[in-house]
């Protein structure tokens, strides 16, 4: 009797039941690299702008209160109205003015929602008396603001997607100079504002965030 030769149906069969399995394999494979890819490139964005962020909000904090006399030029815990993008939103910021050659200038930073709503964005501020200019008298508080531009534009990593202020700051008063350089006159105070956020890893471990303070040698405090 003579015996079949070649392939037959079953392992017809089980080679392609092989050949799915492993393609199966290779595309769960591939979703998951262009997914650790797309979410690294994500991390990797958040902390650049927060880091170039952080770093530019700190040299235009050191401009609060020069050239003018007096201890109405800053304010850390101002509520203020901002226009942005059609809409105006009350929000805690910074704010403060200064003299610029012969001109006022007012300026903020602030924790706003991105236009996008799924994004926070860290925003330097523009205040104005009549939509041009801003003097040295006028409440900080009471002046008109609008965005001049975007410091960091900062990914929503909340569990529950409620895209939550990233950025805090608070006040406190300490002899101090400007990025811990030269020598510190123990006599004088000057505010200090710590700015608070966190990167992506920060973020996804539940660790503390990375704390930076200014020192505004333009303000005294004693």
């Amino acid at each position: 009797m003579k015996h079949q030769a070649g392939v037959t149906l079953i392992s017809l069969l089980i080679g392609l039941v092989i050949a799915m399995l492993c393609m199966i394999a290779v595309l769960t494979t591939y979703r998951t690299v262009a997914k650790t890819g797309a979410e690294s490139r994500v991390a990797s964005s958040h902390d650049t702008q927060l880091q170039m962020g952080l770093t530019n909000a700190q040299m235009l904090l050191q401009s609060a209160s020069f050239g003018l006399e007096g201890n109405t030029h800053f304010n850390a815990n101002a509520t203020i109205r901002v226009q942005s993008d059609g809409k105006t939103q009350s929000i805690k910021a910074i704010v403060w003015r200064y003299q610029d050659d012969n001109e006022v200038v007012c300026q903020g930073l602030a924790d706003l929602e991105h236009p996008n709503h799924k994004q926070r964005q860290f925003a330097l501020l523009k205040g104005t008396t009549d939509g041009s200019h801003c003097d040295a008298t006028q409440n900080l508080s009471n002046l008109t603001w609008t965005v001049q531009s975007s410091l960091a534009n900062l990914q929503d990593y909340s569990l529950d997607q409620s895209n939550p202020a990233q950025i805090t700051w608070l006040q406190s008063n300490a002899p101090c100079t400007p990025y811990g350089s030269g020598k510190i006159d123990e006599s004088t105070a000057h505010a200090v504002i710590t700015l608070s956020a966190k990167t992506s890893t920060q973020h996804s471990a539940n660790l503390s965030p990375v704390n930076v303070a200014v020192c505004l040698l333009n303000i005294s405090t004693s």
